[in-house]
């Protein structure tokens, strides 16, 4: 009889649905044939009593179960597709932004920073606005498509790269471009302050690399010199501004009265006291003029 009553009630266990809550102390096991199991513990202490709601189905392949909503301490969870970039790459079907297409960055008004050692580096302008799309390099707040705060290193890979600039037609296939040769220390080149005041000036540098607008031959040593008596033929010209040096090249001409014809000519230079000794086929006074130009070597 004892028996009977056993059998039926274990029959009634596993036919009759049953609705309830277990508690369990420590850590939950779940075991299969083999004796191995999954645990599932919570922390030992501080810990607020919360609820996880199921799914109402099964998912498919490459779904996660994501929360959908927490209302109070209940949170539901529901299968989602899998839609997330992993740290080494992604397989996907198709690239952009179309419906069922992949990309990276932000699906709203929203900037996309992208940061190392939690510092950012980069940021794409997302924000609605007349500088949404700019990118940025070390700034926030990129002012043109293109910004990059420090300096901007064209690499090479054993010929020099070089930085182009477009022809400006839509079907045009030239470009200009800027290069640099095998060098033995850095250059740089600092670019004037102002644009040039006059048409066909040139650009011209100092030593340092320091670039300034300059008319052509303005750069050329030159100056005039005054014969201080009457009835000289030699005359010893200082360069003044000029450190003359031995094989530089020296023109002279003289500015005279109408009426008179005068010939000119170099007869020494001195590199030490930086003169240039000039002989005239005519006598000068006070009056009149040597002109006078160096072409460095």
């Amino acid at each position: 009889m004892r028996g009977r009553l056993l059998t039926t009630l274990l029959s009634l266990l596993m036919v009759v649905p049953m609705s309830a809550q277990t508690f369990t102390t420590g850590t939950l096991q779940l075991r299969n044939g083999q004796g191995q199991a999954v645990g599932l513990t919570l922390p030992a202490s501080a810990v607020a009593p919360y609820t996880l709601q199921l799914p109402d189905s099964i998912g498919v392949a490459g779904q996660v179960m994501t929360l959908t909503a927490v209302a109070g301490s209940t949170a539901t969870l529901e299968w989602s597709t899998a839609d997330f970039w992993g740290l080494s790459g992604s397989t996907i079907s198709a690239s952009g932004t179309a419906a069922g297409q992949r990309y990276l960055g932000t699906a709203n008004a929203q900037d996309l920073v992208i940061a190392a050692n939690a510092a950012e580096r980069m940021r794409v302008i997302g924000v609605a606005g007349p500088t949404q799309g700019y990118i940025g390099f070390g700034t926030s707040t990129p002012a043109s498509l293109v910004d990059v705060r420090g300096d901007l290193t064209l690499s090479n890979g054993g010929a020099a790269s070089s930085l182009r600039f477009a022809e400006p037609t839509s079907d045009g296939t030239n470009v200009t471009a800027f290069k640099a040769q095998a060098q033995a220390a850095d250059i740089t080149y600092t670019l004037p302050a102002a644009a040039p005041a006059l048409d066909g000036m040139v650009l011209t540098a100092t030593a340092s690399g320091t670039m300034s607008w300059s008319t052509p031959g303005s750069a050329i040593p030159r100056g005039s010199y005054t014969p201080s008596s009457s009835g000289d033929y030699i005359h010893v010209i200082p360069t003044t501004g000029h450190d003359l040096q031995a094989d530089d090249l020296p023109f002279v001409t003289c500015l005279g009265n109408s009426g008179f014809t005068y010939a000119a000519v170099v007869k020494s230079v001195d590199a030490t006291n930086n003169t240039i000794t000039v002989e005239t086929s005519t006598g000068l006074s006070p009056t009149d003029r040597v002109m006078w130009m160096v072409l460095p070597k």
